[in-house]
């Protein structure tokens, strides 16, 4: 539920951002939906396990909500950096 509402957050950020700059909204939108989506489908399918056997071995709640969430700050960090690089101004 909380990755589905960063995501949604992450879009509409996209959205507003490329309003205000005069770029199109809905690749923008996309650009970001797919910025955040990509890298969270990516660390979960190969990171994920590694820290989920990791913590069966030496369980703690903290590792535990780290292990949980740890790819929507992951796709976060994404979305920002393609964000800033999307949203770039030009050198006069």
């Amino acid at each position: 539920m909380i990755g589905t509402i960063t995501a949604l957050l992450i879009t509409y950020w996209f959205y507003k951002s490329a309003e205000a700059v005069g770029k199109n909204p809905l690749s923008s939108a996309g650009l970001g939906f797919l910025s955040y989506l990509v890298p969270c489908i990516v660390w979960t399918l190969t990171v994920t396990p590694g820290l989920r056997d990791a913590v069966d071995h030496n369980p703690s709640a903290l590792s535990g909500l780290f292990v949980n969430y740890a790819y929507i700050l992951v796709g976060t960090a994404c979305a920002i950096g393609i964000k800033f690089r999307h949203f770039k101004q030009p050198n006069p």
